[in-house]
């Protein structure tokens, strides 16, 4: 297996959505609390990435085995066939990985961040593998965003400051994270998008079977515009600096990237434009974090 393949394989390519609420974890546990553990935020920040990965690389072992079609990066790529037993070791591999950087940081905490891991590790499972995978259902856009966007958030927000998570807690997290689960669930609603056909004919009934592509569109253009909204909310209650405000000049950008997906949504071509939203909106909510650090 080459390094391109390996890459491929696991698609290092959307790994973003799983640094977005590590890095804007870290700014945000600074600027509310006062508080950073770098240890416990570099061993998180190893787990949830080769999670994420390991997820990733499951998740082409299972669609090969179910899928009538399949035109998965690895049997395309150049170089040596790549089995379905290296598919598994690889996954096996970047989980092994992940587990001990959890158990880890677990150790340095407490139970909280073991029901977080174990929760995430059993979804992980479950939005892949299993009779009826997540992934196949019309859930897979919520569960994913809240997973990645929300849970992710929490996790290392918990590890830096070791906040006591009071339900009034709990909620100003989510709200706080709500613009990046949106956009992590805007990524796989766009992979849904473009993928619609194909689903079809592997029976894969996504939230875009039930809505149909026209309306499917129209949902992806609300959501980028509902998640810079209720940025500003969170700004206003003071839940985020002053300096949060700024993000509403990234709003046109965001807004065009949508755009251009829907007109064309192809996977090659246009489904990088989600995650360079993501992308956005990730810089965007760091560096006016840390702006409001400074001030």
């Amino acid at each position: 297996m080459t390094p391109k393949q390996f890459l491929d394989l696991v698609e290092i390519r959307v790994v973003i959505p799983s640094v977005a609420p590590l890095m804007v974890g870290l700014a945000y546990s600074q600027w509310q609390y006062g508080r950073l553990n770098w240890t416990n935020a570099l061993l998180l920040i190893i787990a949830t990435v080769c999670v994420h990965l390991a997820v990733n690389t499951f998740n082409r072992y299972e669609d090969s085995k179910r899928q009538k079609e399949n035109e998965f990066l690895r049997e395309a790529a150049q170089g040596e066939v790549i089995s379905n037993k290296q598919v598994l070791y690889v996954a096996a591999g970047l989980a092994l990985i992940a587990a001990i950087a959890g158990v880890v940081v677990a150790v340095r905490t407490d139970y909280v961040t073991w029901i977080i891991g174990i929760v995430s590790f059993l979804i992980g499972y479950l939005y892949s593998a299993g009779p009826k995978p997540i992934t196949n259902t019309p859930f897979g856009e919520i569960v994913s965003g809240i997973t990645m966007g929300y849970f992710i958030f929490v996790a290392q927000v918990y590890v830096n400051t070791r906040m006591v998570p009071m339900p009034s807690v709990l909620w100003q997290w989510f709200v706080v994270s709500l613009p990046l689960t949106v956009f992590i669930a805007e990524i796989m609603l766009a992979n849904n998008i473009a993928d619609h056909a194909e689903d079809e004919r592997n029976n894969r009934h996504t939230i875009v079977h039930y809505t149909g592509i026209a309306a499917a569109k129209k949902l992806y253009l609300f959501w980028a515009i509902l998640a810079v909204v209720a940025l500003l909310i969170v700004t206003y209650v003071g839940w985020l600096p002053v300096t949060s405000y700024a993000i509403i000049i990234l709003l046109p950008l965001i807004i065009s990237n949508a755009r251009h997906f829907t007109a064309r949504p192809i996977k090659k071509e246009t489904f990088i434009l989600a995650i360079k939203n993501l992308i956005i909106v990730m810089l965007g909510m760091t560096v006016a974090i840390l702006a409001g650090i400074l001030i």
